[in-house]
């Protein structure tokens, strides 16, 4: 056997003794680098599908804080003032987000609504609708304030606007002639905050009572605080109360009053004079009672009265001499003095305590020292005069005479209760004039199933009755005829 052919056949037999694992290994090598490739991928797409969830997520946060802001959040705050104060929170699309009652009146008003999610428009239909059903706007208080808080100032302007409009044509669908006063309201509300914290007053109602008492400080913002929206309105039709930042349409009514004409032919009456000078007449409130002041002179005296404007109950009357008549009339005198040789030392010539005050007394109708109550006389020797002040019949008296002549030369009386005065007749007013004032007001004059009782505890009259479908009722002052509070519904 030669050598060549030896070898092959050893290399043979080892080949078939030993694995070829080259093909393994290749194969094996082939498998991992599939693999590393294939984890590559995945790791790879693993990020597109963070990537992608992330996106996802931000567009479902983004998508849910545009629904909560186009929902949820409120966008404006609208304050509704008659006398019922109701406070509406709304979002971008106009829909209610809460209704607040801030009184009790308000309550009344809402009582079982829901006005959750429902747009303004016909929220303001249902409340407006119940505030006429009951009475709190009618042709004798036809007044509604609107104030709108908004970030925007535009927004709140193109709001208020809107507002108006719906709510001027709800009241004509109702065949009432309104008056809306409406203004928006700016972040610097800090004082109008304070003012309706400390009186339980909304804020647009604070503000609008701090506007009318800026442009008159002679009117208190204290006596504005209870009376209705109306009331407040009819203030501001004298110039001296304009506003300037609310704006007005339509013209507050006054037919709950008696009106000028019947003021002043009371108080010209009242004085006994026929023929008055300088007469001016002015809406005003006194203690949260309205009234007209009514000033005039004639040739002796001038005059200054204060006549409730529902009642025509005289509040105030004083009356003085007339200065410029008084001083003509000294310096006629003082010339026909100095052309003789007169000369009077008036002080020497005084009346006595007790004749300034028959005089006082005479004059007032009371006549005698028993009639009234703290009856005071004093003597003002530098101006040789008397002051006589006492209470009668209601009023306090209070009169300045002339120590020499016994002349009146001023007279205020007021209407004031003495605490002392414990005599019924003096203190209620009767319950044919809380009727009277209950059917004037309502603008009533042949009530069904009337009733007038008095409650003395609380000092006031009840008086309830029906007319035309609808159920009236009312608490007036049992001592001052003012009414505490009116109601109107319809008789089920």
């Amino acid at each position: 056997m030669k050598d060549n052919e030896l070898k092959e056949r050893i290399y043979s037999l080892f080949d078939n003794q030993v694995p070829d694992e080259f093909n393994k290994i290749l194969s094996k090598s082939k498998a991992e680098e599939r693999n590393n490739y294939m984890k590559e991928k995945t790791k790879n797409k693993g990020w597109f599908w963070k990537l992608a969830f992330t996106c996802m997520f931000l567009l479902v946060i983004g998508g849910g804080l545009f629904t909560y802001q186009r929902n949820f959040k409120v966008d404006s705050t609208i304050a509704l003032d008659v006398n019922p104060s109701i406070e509406l929170k709304i979002n971008k699309k106009d829909k209610i987000i809460s209704c607040n009652a801030l009184n009790e009146d308000a309550e009344e008003i809402l009582q079982d609504m829901d006005f959750k999610n429902v747009d303004i428009d016909i929220a303001l239909n249902a409340i407006i609708g119940s505030m006429v059903t009951k009475g709190y706007i009618n042709e004798l208080s036809n007044s509604i304030l609107i104030s709108v808080d908004n970030n925007d100032p535009a927004k709140a302007e193109e709001l208020r606007q809107k507002l108006v409009t719906k709510i001027d044509s709800i009241l004509s669908s109702d065949k009432i002639t309104g008056s809306v006063l409406s203004q928006t309201i700016s972040k610097e509300t800090a004082e109008a905050e304070e003012f309706a914290k400390k009186n339980n007053i909304s804020v647009g109602k604070a503000k609008l009572i701090l506007e009318v008492v800026k442009n008159n400080p002679l009117l208190k913002a204290e006596n504005l605080v209870n009376l209705s929206i109306n009331e407040i309105n009819v203030l501001t039709q004298n110039k001296e109360n304009s506003l300037s930042t609310v704006e007005k349409q339509g013209t507050a009514s006054t037919k709950a009053y008696i009106g000028e004409e019947k003021a002043k032919e009371i108080a010209f009456n009242h004085a006994g004079v026929k023929n008055p000078l300088n007469v001016e007449v002015e809406f005003d409130t006194e203690n949260g009672v309205i009234l007209y002041e009514i000033e005039f002179e004639d040739t002796t005296y001038e005059y200054d009265y204060e006549i409730d404007a529902i009642d025509g109950s005289i509040i105030i009357d004083h009356k003085e001499k007339n200065d410029d008549i008084v001083n003509n009339n000294n310096t006629n005198n003082n010339n026909s003095n100095n052309n003789s040789n007169t000369n009077t030392n008036t002080n020497n010539k005084t009346i006595s305590s007790t004749k300034a005050q028959e005089i006082a007394l005479n004059n007032s109708g009371a006549k005698s020292a028993t009639n009234v109550k703290n009856l005071k006389v004093e003597y003002d020797r530098e101006d040789n005069e008397y002051s006589v002040e006492f209470y009668y019949n209601g009023y306090e008296y209070d009169y300045e005479i002339n120590a020499t002549t016994g002349n009146i030369i001023s007279f205020d009386r007021e209407k004031e209760y003495t605490p002392n005065d414990s005599t019924t007749n003096n203190k209620y007013i009767t319950s044919n004039e809380a009727k009277n004032i209950a059917l004037n007001h309502a603008n009533v004059k042949n009530p069904q199933n009337l009733e007038v009782e008095l409650d003395k505890e609380d000092n006031e009259y009840s008086v309830e009755f029906k007319y035309n479908g609808y159920e009236y009722e009312y608490e007036i002052n049992a001592t001052t005829g003012k009414i505490k509070s009116s109601s109107k519904e319809r008789d089920d």
